[in-house]
């Protein structure tokens, strides 16, 4: 009775779990299978490719391009006081007056009465400074615009060159990865044919396992990084959604020129965009504190119209007016001194700006000198370093095959070939990178990249 009572109770707990699983097993069944989107073509492109697409459609160009076109309408703005004013004028009144208001007359009201009239109407600023100097500030503002467009096209081609060389170093882990898998499987398979012979022993098979286990992992992280990095460099490049790019170059090392320091930090103070933008900020605080001074100069304007008048069309005149207007302010409340000291305090802001500026490039072109010579000792010292843990692996593997020693040696081997295998990625990846961040620093990287 009492095996019978159990079994009835497990019978009765499966029927409760079937209960509660099935309703969760049919939603499982309906729930929406998501399959990836299907993608377009790669884009195939050369770092010099990828640079000059950037140039061309990346938004963060085309925004500094758009306030270039906006700092030319405001010169245009500027300009045009200084040019004849003129326009067509037309009125047409119908008046009456209470003179009782103003005067004492038996006759209170007066009119009503009306009268036409229609001509042209002109006016010319003959001196003004203030404008003048607004017209130069525009002028400019059109050069320091430029310069900020120069600096925002140097800082799209770092940004491209940078993510297209972090995609290559990814796609050489990649392939790092998959030759370390290959050469754990082989390792692993030795080890099992060596145990199933009796000279090796299964804890060789187990840690070459082991080791294969590691080295997957490895390349489903590498593969991980490529498709991540891929997608940065899509978004630099403003591709559709559905296409990604795809990198036609590998990283490579080459003979560098001897650089002469002084010669190299003249050349990047005369050449860096920011310079030029830094130069033209100071020429408009200079204009605007001589406008500002200059407001207590009289100025002179002249206006004046020709009208046909008349009470009806059929019976006008010409009336016409011409004025010479003289205005010279005696008393602003101290608004004109003010705004001039204020004028020069900008400027004065602006030179610690130049010299703040001046400091960096010379510490970006040092920096970028000394990290470009430690990259290529890197490379050298890093294909010595592959060589070496190539030799280290087949030395390990001849001596684990003839029995003389565990597989530890082999394994141990692998790790030093990994470390090196990544040693030589780094490097090569360090000088490739440096020598952008050279030609960043001397204001031609867009010359260097794309032409």
């Amino acid at each position: 009775p009492g095996l019978t009572m159990l079994r009835r109770s497990q019978c009765r707990r499966g029927v409760l779990v079937w209960l509660v699983l099935l309703p969760l097993y049919g939603a499982a069944q309906t729930l929406p299978q998501f399959s990836p989107a299907p993608s377009a073509t790669p884009l195939r492109l050369t770092l010099r490719a990828a640079v000059q697409l950037a140039l061309k459609q990346n938004p963060q160009r085309l925004a500094a391009h758009l306030v270039t076109l906006e700092s030319e309408r405001d010169r245009q703005i500027a300009r045009a006081p200084l040019l004849p004013q003129a326009g067509l004028v037309a009125n047409d009144s119908l008046n009456q007056y209470n003179f009782q208001s103003v005067e004492r007359s038996k006759r209170l009201p007066a009119g009503p009465y009306q009268y036409v009239e229609a001509g042209p109407a002109f006016s010319q600023t003959i001196f003004d400074l203030p404008q003048i100097r607004g017209y130069q500030i525009g002028k400019e503002g059109v050069r320091g615009a430029r310069a900020e467009e120069s600096v925002t096209r140097e800082t799209v081609s770092l940004a491209v060159v940078s993510q297209y060389l972090l995609v290559l170093r990814a796609q050489a882990r990649y392939e790092a990865a998959k030759a370390r898998v290959a050469l754990a499987e082989r390792l692993f398979q030795q080890a099992e044919e060596l145990q199933k012979t009796g000279v090796g022993l299964k804890i060789d098979t187990l840690r070459a396992n082991v080791e294969l286990q590691n080295e997957k992992q490895g390349l489903i992280d590498a593969q991980t990084a490529t498709r991540t990095t891929t997608y940065v460099l899509a978004e630099l490049l403003d591709l559709p959604r559905d296409q990604e790019p795809e990198v036609a170059d590998r990283m490579e090392f080459f003979a560098l020129p001897v650089y002469d320091r002084p010669t190299m930090l003249n050349q990047a103070l005369a050449n860096r965009p920011e310079m030029s933008s830094i130069a033209s900020q100071q020429r408009i605080a200079s204009l605007a504190h001589k406008s500002a001074s200059e407001q207590r100069l009289p100025q002179l304007d002249f206006s004046g119209f020709w009208y046909y008048q008349g009470e009806h069309f059929n019976d006008g005149i010409p009336a016409y007016t011409y004025a010479l207007g003289l205005s010279l302010p005696l008393f602003t409340g101290g608004r004109i001194q003010a705004e001039a000291a204020r004028a020069s305090l900008e400027e004065q802001r602006i030179e610690e700006n130049r010299r703040q500026l001046e400091l960096r490039i010379v510490r970006e072109v040092k920096s970028a000198l000394d990290e470009l010579e430690s990259a290529r000792n890197s490379v050298e010292v890093a294909n010595v370093g592959m060589t070496l843990a190539n030799d280290e692996v087949a030395q390990a593997q001849r001596r684990f095959q003839a029995g003389v020693t565990t597989n530890i040696e082999v394994i141990t081997a692998q790790d030093e070939f990994a470390r090196a295998s990544d040693n030589q990625i780094e490097a090569l990846y360090r000088f490739n990178q440096s020598r952008a961040n050279l030609a960043r620093a001397m204001g031609d990287i867009e010359d260097t990249y794309s032409k």
